[in-house]
Formats: structure tokens, C-alpha cells, sequence
């Protein structure tokens, strides 16, 4: 159902089992919404706010998202495959059991999201806002991580061989038990790295 939707304001409402596939949404605004099982596939947000709405088992496939806020949405078992993040803002959202495989995040800010277990190998993740996110168990492989927040992220059982890490900020990453073959890292880093391992760095 193609639509286009511009400057709309919903509170509360149920939208469960929509079919707004390949909708436009421009400056539009949703709290508290539902959209559980609903079909999202290949449409187009712009400038939008999604303020704790609940995206359970919906099917964002394809869609692209520019300058679109998802503050505190629950994403839990929804189908983001080849799904695109520009400049966009999830802090706080969660993707438990989600599929976000092939999706593009250009930027923007993820602090406090839950994406335990997702795999973001090969992603252009430069320039992200991680902080205080959840990324344990994240496969992480020759992800682009270069100047990217991840300060205080949980990345317990991550993986990041092949990573590129330089210039990301590490405050407060806990690197005992974690991969780093092949991982690029900046002497600051480095140094990060080799304390947290309880060795002493001193330089003459």
C-alpha cells in the first residue's frame, strides 16, 4: 500500500498488522504506538520521531530511514534485512531475536541499544554512537569502527578480528577475553588494550 504521510501525529494508537509497504513518512510523529506485525518493507522515513513504540515481528525489509529517531522502541523478533539507518537516532531501542543482516548504519546514534548477538560483520559503522550500548556477542569481524563512541559498551564475547577500532573511543571497554587478531588499534589503544590485561606500560 503505497502512502505518503507528512507532518501526522499519533498518540497511542494501534497499528498492528498495517500493511504500509513502500509508505513515504515526513515529519511525522508516533508515541507509545504499536506496530506489531506489521509490513514496513521498503518504506521511507524522514525526520521522523517513534517515541516507545513497539515494532514486535514487524517487517522493515528494504526500508530506509533518514534523520528518523526511534527513542526506547522495541524491535524484538522484527525483520530489518538490507534496512538503512542514516544520521538516525535508536538510544534505548532494543533488537532482541531481530534480524538486521545486511543493514546499512551511516552515523548517528545507537547509545543504549540492545544488539546482543547481531551481526554487523563488514559494516560501515564509522563515526557511531555506541556508548553504553549492548553489543555483547556481536560479530563484530572487519567491522569500519574507526572514530566510532563506544564508550563504557558491553562487548563481552564479541567478536572483532580484522576490526578497525583507530581513533573510536574505548573509555571504559572491559578487553580481557575478547578477539583481537588482526584488529587495528591506535597507539592509545593499544596501550588501553595491554592494561586491561594487567600489564605495565611505561615509556623511557
Amino acid at each position: 500500500m503505497s502512502a505518503e504521510w507528512v507532518e501526522r501525529e499519533h498518540d497511542e494508537e494501534d497499528f498492528d498488522g498495517a500493511v504500509l509497504d513502500e509508505a513515504t513518512l515526513r515529519a511525522c510523529r508516533f508515541t507509545r504506538c504499536s506496530f506489531r506485525g506489521a509490513d514496513l518493507a521498503h518504506a521511507v522515513t524522514e525526520h521522523c520521531v517513534f517515541d516507545d513504540c513497539d515494532f514486535t515481528g514487524a517487517r522493515l525489509n528494504g526500508s530506509a530511514h533518514e534523520g528518523t529517531a526511534f527513542l526506547n522502541c522495541r524491535f524484538r523478533g522484527a525483520r530489518l534485512f538490507g534496512a538503512e539507518f542514516r544520521e538516525c537516532k535508536l538510544t534505548g531501542s532494543s533488537f532482541a531475536e531481530a534480524n538486521l543482516d545486511a543493514a546499512r548504519i551511516r552515523g548517528g546514534d545507537w547509545s543504549f541499544a540492545a544488539l546482543a548477538q547481531q551481526d554487523l560483520r563488514g559494516q560501515n559503522l564509522r563515526r557511531v554512537r555506541f556508548a553504553d550500548a549492548d553489543l555483547a556477542g556481536c560479530n563484530l569481524e572487519k567491522a569500519d569502527l574507526r572514530e566510532a563512541d563506544l564508550a563504557r559498551a558491553t562487548l563481552r564475547g564479541a567478536r572483532l578480528a580484522g576490526a578497525d577500532l583507530r581513533g573510536a573511543n574505548v573509555e571504559g571497554i572491559d578487553f580481557a577475553g575478547l578477539a583481537l587478531r588482526g584488529t587495528r588499534l591506535d597507539l592509545a589503544q593499544a596501550v588501553a588494550v595491554v592494561r586491561c590485561l594487567g600489564a605495565r606500560v611505561e615509556f623511557e
